[in-house]
């Protein structure tokens, strides 16, 4: 016989959850799950599998015509239907949405605006007045993302010393160091690693002024603040101190292409070590320095 002391109470008394009423409208969420199971048997082939569109938001659209335009491809065909989708999604209002339905997001506005432009739109066509005006009152293209920023770059749309640095030596920290790459989630490092390429190699190409998108700065773009904003109201925080770090190393990446610039350009002492002259040659490339080949 167990000596365990039974309280009558406890024994007929349903348990209460800690914070208020959690069975409150379980019907319907029980009326929305058998619903839901119903529509999705409803949609099951009869050989038992599922069939159905792909879809995603109209950022891929966006990036689609963004990386033909770099790379100098792609297909007008797909590349004009890419634009019939993008239009197909516009808001009321006259940004772009993450998701249908959903309210428009700074970062698929001008997005979606700048791939409309390359694809030979006029800035005075009432669609994308209708999204200028959005984008402007909701803080302009310096309110988008880091990733935005860096899409941006490629085109001349924005400056490469004003987004964070992201150096790719970042994938050499180890797992136990207290920030690696193996401590964010999938989908992030994916993200993450190809952008720190996309920032070490620094890929340009000069567009046409009017595919640019210059009109999507809050009062133009020279007089703009197109680095992240320091926290003026907490000083001594975690956000102004990665901030410090970033531009101590937009200092440093200053230096060295200063420096490089000088040595590359000094063909006397370039030819004079004749080993490192491939690398000297090849980082000149990279910092716009023509070299003439040694004879």
């Amino acid at each position: 016989m167990s000596t365990l002391p039974r309280n009558p109470q406890t024994a007929t008394k349903s348990a209460q959850p800690r914070y208020g009423r959690m069975d409150l409208g379980l019907e319907h969420v029980a009326n929305g799950i058998a619903r839901a199971k119903d529509w999705l048997l409803g949609q099951q082939h009869p050989d038992g599998y599922w069939c159905g569109e792909l879809e995603a938001d109209v950022m891929l659209e966006a990036d689609y015509i963004f990386m033909h335009t770099l790379l100098g491809t792609g297909d007008a065909g797909k590349m004009q239907r890419a634009v019939n989708e993008i239009l197909r999604h516009q808001n009321e209002d006259g940004g772009w949405s993450q998701f249908p339905g959903g309210p428009s997001n700074i970062n698929y506005g001008v997005k979606s605006y700048l791939a409309l432009k390359l694809m030979g739109w006029s800035a005075d066509h009432p669609l994308l007045a209708k999204a200028r005006e959005w984008i402007l009152a909701n803080g302009g293209v310096v309110e988008c993302n880091t990733f935005t920023k860096i899409y941006l770059c490629a085109l001349g749309q924005y400056e490469y010393d004003a987004v964070p640095a992201i150096p790719p030596e970042i994938v050499l920290c180890p797992n136990w160091f207290y920030f690696n790459i193996y401590e964010i989630s999938s989908w992030s490092r994916g993200i993450l690693v190809p952008l720190s390429i996309i920032y070490a190699k620094k890929p340009f190409k000069k567009v046409a002024p009017e595919q640019g998108i210059e009109e999507l700065f809050v009062g133009g773009r020279e007089n703009a603040d197109l680095h992240l904003r320091w926290d003026k109201k907490k000083l001594i925080s975690w956000r102004n101190f990665f901030l410090f770090l970033d531009r101590l190393f937009h200092l440093a990446e200053r230096r060295a292409r200063l420096v490089t610039r000088d040595q590359v350009e000094h063909q006397a002492g370039v030819r004079r070590h004749g080993s490192p002259l491939h690398l000297r040659g090849l980082s000149g490339h990279f910092f716009g320095v023509v070299v003439q080949p040694v004879q």
